[in-house]
C-alpha cells in the first residue's frame, strides 16, 4: 500500500522519533511511505526523502515565521490543509492516510471520505487534557487552543476512524467509553526501536563523567510544567546530608525552563543541578548510561494518565532504576516490571524519599535488569508494532470492499 501520513509540525524534529519508527516498520512490511507535514521556514527543500520516508512539506507562504504559523495553523478544518492533503492524495496516488494526533484528523476525515480512502489515527497526545495544561490566557489561546472545542471534534472524529492506535492501555479504555468500537483500536505503545536506539557509540565526554563520585539523577526530555520537575527539584534540598553529592541534570529544553532556573534559585540548590541543554538523539544512551537514577516525575493528571513517553523505555533498555510518579501508566509499568520506585506526584517530600530508598539499593544490580528483561520480553518496538502491521494486512486484504458506516 501507498501509505500517507499526515503530521501538523515541522519534520525532521526532535518528537519525531515515532515517525521514523512507523515508517521504519511500514516499509519493512512492503509499504510505500510518505509524509505531508508543515514547513515554517525552517526547510529549503520541500519534497526529499528522508530515511524512509519521501516527506512533502507544506510550502511557507511568508518569510515571516509568525505569519506562516497563523496562515498554517492546523485547525481543525483548515482549508489550506485540505488542499494540500487532497492535491497529494491524488498525485501520489495514496491507498490510505494516517494522521497524527487530532489537530488535523477532521481535515484527514474529510479528503479520506471525499476520495475514498481509510483514514487511521495515531494518538500519541491525550489532545483535549493536553491544552488544557498549555492553556494561557488571551483570545487567541480560547479560539485556536480551546479544549472544549478540542473534545467535541475529538468524540466526532474518533468514532469514524477506520482504526486508531494508542500508546497505552489507559486511552483505549477511554476510547471505549467514549463509544468507539474495541475492534477499531491497537495499543501500539512507545516502546524503544533498539535498531534506532541501542546502536548509537557511547561517549567518555558528556557532562555526567565531570563529576564520577555523585549519585547522578537524569531526566531526558521536553521542559514543561506537566513534566513534574518541580516535586524534584524541591526534593533535592531535602536530601542534604542523606545523600553524599547529589545531582540533578536536565537534559533538555522548553518554555518551563526559566520558571525551573528561579526555583532552583529560591531552593538554594543550584550546586546541585546542571542544566544541559537538548540531548542529540544519538547522545541519550550515553547519558543514560552514565546516570545512577533516571526520572519520569511528570504530573497526575487526565493527560499524563494518558499516555507513556519513550524515555521510560529506553531507561529501562539500558537496564538503569528508574524513579516515576505516580501517573497510572507510569507506576503500572514499573510496578510490573518491578524496575524502580514510585513517588506521589506533588508531594517533594515523598520523591526525596523513593530517591533516598533507591540510593540505599544503588549496588542491587536486580532492579535495573528487571527493568530490562521487561523491555525486551514486551516493550521493544518490534513488538510494540505489530498492531500497526496486522491493521494495514487487515486493510490491504478489504480495501475494495469496506462499507460505509453511518455518519462516513
Amino acid at each position: 500500500m501507498r501509505i500517507c501520513l499526515v503530521y501538523q509540525a515541522e519534520f525532521p524534529s526532535p518528537a519525531g522519533e515515532r515517525i521514523l519508527k512507523v515508517a521504519r516498520t511500514l516499509k519493512g512490511a512492503g509499504h510505500e511511505v510518505f509524509l505531508l507535514c508543515n514547513n515554517y521556514g525552517s526547510f529549503r527543500v520541500s519534497e526529499e526523502q528522508v530515511g524512509d520516508i519521501y516527506t512533502i512539506r507544506v510550502k511557507p507562504a511568508f518569510r515571516s515565521r509568525p505569519l506562516n504559523k497563523i496562515l498554517k495553523f492546523p485547525v481543525f478544518l483548515n482549508p489550506l490543509w485540505i488542499a494540500q492533503l487532497f492535491g497529494a492524495v491524488r498525485r501520489l496516488r495514496i491507498d490510505a492516510i494516517q494522521v497524527i494526533d487530532l489537530p488535523l484528523a477532521a481535515a484527514a476525515l474529510a479528503v479520506g471520505r471525499l476520495l475514498g480512502k481509510p483514514v487511521l489515527m495515531d494518538m500519541w497526545e491525550n489532545y483535549p487534557e493536553a491544552l488544557k495544561g498549555w492553556l494561557k490566557n488571551g483570545w487567541r489561546n480560547w479560539v485556536f487552543k480551546n479544549p472544549a472545542a478540542a473534545r467535541a471534534v475529538e468524540l466526532w472524529v474518533t468514532p469514524r476512524m477506520d482504526k486508531i492506535f494508542t500508546v497505552v492501555d489507559e486511552r483505549r479504555e477511554a476510547l471505549i467509553e467514549d463509544g468507539v468500537q474495541p475492534e477499531r483500536i491497537s495499543v501500539v505503545t512507545n516502546a524503544v526501536d533498539m535498531e534506532l536506539f541501542a546502536g548509537a557509540p557511547v561517549r567518555c565526554d558528556t557532562p555526567l563523567d565531570c563529576e564520577p563520585n555523585s549519585y547522578k539523577l537524569l531526566y531526558v526530555g521536553l521542559l514543561q510544567i506537566e513534566r513534574g520537575l518541580d516535586d524534584i527539584i524541591r526534593a533535592l534540598g531535602r536530601l542534604e546530608g542523606r545523600i553524599p553529592s547529589v545531582r540533578l541534570y536536565l537534559a533538555g529544553k522548553g518554555n518551563y525552563e526559566t520558571h525551573l532556573r528561579r526555583l532552583v534559585e529560591s531552593e538554594g540548590v543550584g550546586h546541585m543541578v546542571r542544566f544541559l541543554g537538548w540531548a542529540p538523539f544519538g547522545e541519550i544512551r550515553s547519558y543514560i548510561l552514565k546516570s545512577d537514577l533516571c526520572l519520569v516525575p511528570h504530573v497526575y493528571n487526565p493527560f499524563i494518565n494518558t499516555t507513556i513517553p519513550n524515555k521510560l523505555f529506553q531507561y529501562m533498555a539500558m537496564g538503569k532504576p528508574v524513579l516515576v510518579s505516580h501517573a497510572k501508566p507510569l507506576a503500572r509499568i514499573v510496578r510490573e516490571a518491578s524496575c524502580g520506585f514510585v513517588f506521589t506526584s506533588g508531594d517533594p517530600a515523598d520523591a526525596a524519599d523513593k530517591i533516598e530508598q533507591a540510593y540505599h539499593s544503588r549496588n542491587d544490580p536486580e532492579i535495573g535488569l528487571s527493568g530490562s528483561r521487561a523491555v525486551q520480553a514486551r516493550y521493544t518496538w518490534d513488538k510494540a508494532s505489530a498492531g500497526l502491521t496486522a491493521a494495514y494486512e487487515e486493510l490491504a486484504r478489504t480495501a475494495a470492499t469496506i462499507p460505509r458506516r453511518n455518519g462516513r
